[in-house]
């Protein structure tokens, strides 16, 4: 088996191809202007480098982490630097001892049994680790003014959804336009693995990459050998001689600048007219790239198929990237030529509509319950692995949080799923919340989900809303649509609903400059206000076409503005266009550009939190949330808090109006009903607990009033209190209603008798174990000799 391997990837990693073409990359890429990359390595920017390194992942042979580097920079700095001073000035003759590295095999399937359903993933010497991280911080900053918009992988700035919303929005446009169109899918075998590493400088030195860095990155790839591990036991060393290594922080980076030609590549094919524009009067990407998941329309016909194969065909055999035909879909639209036999051309499997895309259902409408339904198969299907039996609501509580409710926001970005889709999803939460399972009876759920959704300062939980969620993570588009001119689907007319134009709306200010983004009958910028708020009837009047154009320098230029107006006017109508008439002659453009505000940030930018937030905006706060969120207590009492806030507590009172069986009296005092506020505040049993627990911690408060919420005396009390003991406060007022609660259960439950002695000696063993865990409050009220520091 180990013999295997070897062989297996010393054919992959450690034989070089030869080329059959080389591409004229000067006919293909323009020089970049990056500045000097060759400048000495300093002390500060090495350790950024291993600061910006993850602590405590994938130690390589050596067995060394980042967090070793940290730990002891102070020991080994000196020594880094002179390796990186034998770096810089190209002496890497014994670098391949620190260039060593482990290759681990992570199985891509679940069924995997061959060597090819593994992914390699190469654990690196630290040093060479160093090594590339730091040229990859040389590299980065460069990548977003050398790769065409059309790939946006590791690029800061630039996201997967990007492409998606590209490729999205150009199918539909094909589909509108009718035009007969093959949409392909194409899937690069082992892209990574097979790079050629003459191709890759070739690339390197047209960008503009001096001789220096590209020096640099040569000893680093030359110089790299790797071992198999297989049970543990590491195997011969193989000598890299193509590919790059999965695991070093330059490969992602230097991936992308190769990869980038081939949509060069198409871009020359369509200017010198070896292929068609996808519609004469539109300009519709015929590529996209996320890494190695290309996404590539041609139209159908037998000639430009069998162009497009040739061009693929000469920069595999270029840049040793293969296109694995079996594994590649295409997609017919609008008919054209015999289908069967582009396909039997391509040598593609035949896909109909939707198909997946970097993860996304991709089709021209809007997706159905069906098409949805693996991301609801992928929710339910984290919930076997978790023992919610196991936990109390406060942990399942943080599960749907973290997890349950981030799985969707991938695809939510840029999809609209259906209602039907976030109903089951958040059935699938509300069933985990409250019971442990996929789906919970009315009865276990104590609080309506709608309340459980809302931020905590609202009286919620802090569970995402979906619906809301996605309506805040697609206004990212708006946004970008108007302030970012050079995303590659600018241009494709992005479809947005009235829910999202409408908040978009409320959100956004627009500063006038020079008028020449801001629109003249769409945005608030008319003293704060659009002419759709100051002139409704007069905007009524507005071509819808026209409304979406016009811009402020176009309208004020000559009054342009008031030829837009069709149809029957009104007196009403009259005076409208009258007032704003006024409005507009006050306005004087200036030679700034115009500036889009975000009204819910500070520097004025949209972000999707804020959005969230904005959604709940008018809404009442929450009067004892901080006391209950912001203090702190083991998850599981500030649930029970916020239980008992609301009075969704399961004490006798709601047992009674619920017609279930219950006490008729408290069971600690014996005098009165049994409510909530009775059993934590009035109840005279509870109050001597108030009282002998705020004397043993020399808290100055007074107790709790009989008519008081445990909100309002907090907030009396710590006026009352030293600012040194209001955290002491804090805590005493989150432990002592628990406490008072776990005790009436043991009375309720197992039947035995209210014991004051025994419940504050229960109290003082959780004041110790607060403590312990963290409390800083209670650690400042206890006695040094109780040791809890």
């Amino acid at each position: 088996m180990a013999q295997a391997a070897f062989e297996h990837f010393d054919g992959l990693l450690g034989i070089a191809v030869a080329r059959e073409h080389t591409l004229d990359l000067a006919q293909l890429i323009t020089p970049g202007q990056l500045g000097s990359l060759d400048e000495p390595f300093t002390s500060e920017e090495i350790w950024a480098a291993v600061c910006r390194m993850p602590p405590h992942k994938a130690p390589g042979p050596d067995g060394f982490t980042a967090e070793f580097l940290r730990a002891c920079w102070c020991i080994i700095r000196q020594d880094i630097l002179d390796a990186f001073e034998q770096l810089y000035a190209l002496r890497g003759r014994g670098f391949g001892k620190l260039n060593q590295a482990l290759l681990t095999l992570l199985p891509k399937r679940a069924d995997a049994h061959k060597l090819g359903d593994y992914r390699p993933i190469c654990l690196i010497h630290i040093v060479a680790k160093i090594f590339a991280k730091v040229l990859s911080l040389h590299i980065a900053p460069k990548l977003d003014s050398l790769v065409s918009r059309n790939q946006n992988a590791f690029i800061a700035g630039r996201t997967l959804h990007d492409n998606f919303v590209l490729v999205r929005q150009s199918l539909r446009m094909l589909q509108h336009l009718g035009a007969s169109c093959i949409m392909l899918k194409l899937d690069l075998t082992r892209a990574f693995d097979s790079i050629s590493w003459p191709f890759l400088f070739e690339v390197l030195r047209q960008y503009g990459f001096d001789d220096r860095i590209r020096e640099w990155l040569s000893i680093l790839l030359s110089s790299a050998s790797t071992r198999v591990m297989l049970n543990g036991v590491p195997g011969p060393p193989i000598w890299h001689r193509r590919g790059l290594r999965q695991g070093d922080s330059t490969s992602p980076l230097l991936f992308v600048l190769a990869a980038d030609a081939l949509a060069r590549l198409m871009h020359r094919a369509l200017h010198t007219g070896i292929l068609r524009r996808l519609h004469p009067r539109r300009s519709i990407p015929a590529i996209s790239l996320y890494v190695d998941d290309v996404m590539m329309f041609c139209h159908a016909e037998m000639e430009e198929v069998i162009a497009v194969k040739s061009i693929l065909g000469i920069f595999e055999t270029a840049s040793g990237l293969r296109v694995n035909y079996g594994k590649s879909s295409a997609t017919t639209l609008h008919g054209g030529e015999d289908a069967d036999a582009l396909l039997e051309a391509l040598g593609c499997q035949p896909a109909a509509l939707p198909i997946t895309y970097l993860g996304i259902p991709l089709s021209s409408r809007r997706p159905s319950p069906a098409q949805m339904q693996p991301l609801v198969d992928a929710v339910v299907g984290r919930l076997p692995s978790w023992k919610a039996w196991l936990m109390n609501k406060a942990g399942r509580l943080a599960l749907v949080k973290s997890v349950l409710s981030t799985i969707p926001i991938h695809q939510m970005l840029a999809l609209s799923p259906p209602k039907k889709t976030l109903k089951q999803l958040e059935k699938i939460q509300r069933g985990f919340l409250w019971a442990g399972r996929e789906a919970a009876m009315g009865g276990h759920c104590h609080v309506n989900w709608r309340t459980v959704c809302r931020p905590l300062a609202y009286g919620g939980l802090g569970i995402r809303d979906l619906e809301r969620t996605g309506l805040a993570l697609r206004l990212r588009w708006l946004w970008l649509s108007r302030t970012d001119a050079d995303r590659a689907w600018q241009g494709l007319d992005l479809q947005f609903s009235p829910e999202e134009r409408g908040l978009f709306h409320a959100s956004t200010l627009m500063l006038v400059g020079d008028g020449l983004t801001a629109l003249f009958w769409e945005d608030r910028w008319l003293h704060g206000q659009s002419i759709r708020k100051l002139a409704p009837l007069l905007y009524l009047c507005i071509p819808k076409n026209r409304r979406k154009v016009r811009t402020v320098a176009e309208g004020i230029a000559g009054n342009a503005w008031a030829r837009d107006i069709r149809g029957v006017v009104g007196l009403q109508e009259i005076g409208q266009y009258l007032r704003t008439w006024q409005l507009v002659a006050r306005i004087n453009l200036s030679s700034e550009p115009d500036k889009l505000i975000w009204k819910w940030t500070a520097n004025g930018i949209y972000s999707a939190r804020s959005c969230y937030r904005a959604t709940f905006h008018g809404s009442l706060t929450c009067h004892s949330w901080q006391l209950i969120w912001k203090g702190w207590a083991p998850p599981k009492v500030k649930f029970f808090h916020w239980l008992a806030d609301l009075d969704r507590c399961w004490t006798a009172a709601r047992l009674a109006r619920r017609g279930l069986p219950h006490h008729t009296r408290c069971l600690l005092c014996d005098q009165e009903p049994e409510t909530i506020r009775h059993l934590l505040i009035s109840c005279s049993f509870a109050r001597q607990a108030w009282h002998e627990t705020l004397s043993w911690l020399h808290l100055p408060a007074p107790l709790p009033m009989h008519d008081a919420s445990i909100q309002d005396w907090w907030s009396r009390a710590r006026d009352a209190t030293p600012p040194p003991l209001r955290k002491t406060l804090r805590s005493v007022a989150l432990l002592v209603p628990w406490m008072i609660w776990k005790h009436r259960n043991a009375c309720v439950f197992d039947h035995i008798p209210p014991s004051l002695n025994e419940l504050l000696d229960r109290i003082q063993d959780e004041v110790r174990c607060w403590a312990r865990a963290g409390d800083k409050g209670l650690r400042v009220a206890l006695p040094p000799t109780w040791d809890v520091h």
